[in-house]
């Protein structure tokens, strides 16, 4: 006769055969994290590349519409705003390290492309279907395709003045951008540049790219070399720089190139085609990519 109790037994675990089991699976899943977060994180890189197509699809619109390319923008004295205190004021940042006030210009639906105070990212919002953005000057409202899935950005809040800079924003929180037009492309009011001037080649020359970002620096609150989407003539929609570095807190954050993406950071070269570059690119190369007209040879190998 079978014994059911022992029938029980014989199929019973211990408490070992458990442990041992959990700490299999356990094994797994950290074996398994590490190539799960690196698929995201491709996936993000891939997401951005494709929004910076677009940004740079749209740079390229604009200049079949208008025959000169999207700028930097830059101030004059009827860039002003309502403020929240009924006011009609400038927008600024007073560098503190350079102790030196710089006002923007604001994006202007009464101004053409050649003389727009806004920047190129404001310029280009009808070309991504922001037509009401750009007519209202809706300068709060969040411009996703702006920012990069992989940096961590919490929603602009009302500037504080911190120990970089003092910033007059007429009391509003204003919409950023992770992206940075180079500068010696999208130039700064009154200059402009057209397709014409790209004698090095609109395949071997930067139009757009990812700007660097030090998360201690560049909060929510500050507008220090972060300056927002519909402002002009700032270094925070255009750089100059010649290196790239990974997000990270004491980077040289000024002028530069940088990414939350692993090695490198994503361009848009002036022909519509994105780069990833790699962050130890010897410096000449950067430079002959960023220069329109400079007579290099140099090109950085693409990924």
């Amino acid at each position: 006769m079978i014994n059911l109790f022992q029938l029980r037994n014989r199929f019973g675990i211990s408490l070992v055969e458990l442990l041992t089991v959990i700490s299999i699976v356990g094994g797994l899943i950290s074996l398994l994290l590490p190539a799960v977060q690196q698929a995201r994180e491709v996936a993000r890189r891939m997401q951005c590349s494709s929004q910076m197509r677009q940004l740079g699809l749209a740079a390229g619109n604009l200049e079949l519409a208008f025959h000169l390319l999207p700028t930097n923008g830059g101030f004059k004295q009827t860039s002003l705003v309502k403020s929240t205190s009924g006011a009609m004021e400038k927008i600024s940042t007073f560098d503190i390290p350079q102790n030196r006030l710089f006002e923007w210009g604001i994006g202007s639906t009464a101004e053409p492309p050649h003389s727009q105070t806004g920047c190129w990212a404001y310029q280009i919002l009808p070309y991504l279907e922001q037509q009401a953005a750009y007519e209202q000057i809706n300068f709060q409202a969040r411009q996703t395709l702006f920012l990069c899935p992989s940096r961590p950005r919490t929603r602009p809040s009302v500037p504080v003045d911190d120990r970089y800079g003092r910033y007059q924003s007429g009391g509003y929180a204003w919409s950023k951008t992770d992206y940075a037009a180079n500068i010696q492309v999208a130039l700064n009011l009154p200059e402009y540049s057209r397709n014409a001037d790209f004698l090095d080649g609109a395949t071997r020359t930067i139009l757009l790219g990812e700007k660097a970002y030090d998360p201690s620096v560049q909060t929510a609150t500050s507008w220090f070399w972060d300056e927002p989407i519909f402002s002009g003539g700032s270094k925070g929609t255009a750089r100059s720089g010649l290196l790239i570095f990974n997000d990270a807190v004491g980077i040289e954050f000024k002028d530069n190139w940088g990414s939350a993406h692993v090695g490198g950071a994503n361009f848009a070269m002036a022909d519509g085609t994105i780069a990833f570059v790699n962050r130890e690119v010897d410096w000449q190369v950067m430079r002959a990519m960023l220069t329109p007209k400079g007579g290099e040879t140099d090109e950085f190998n693409r990924e």
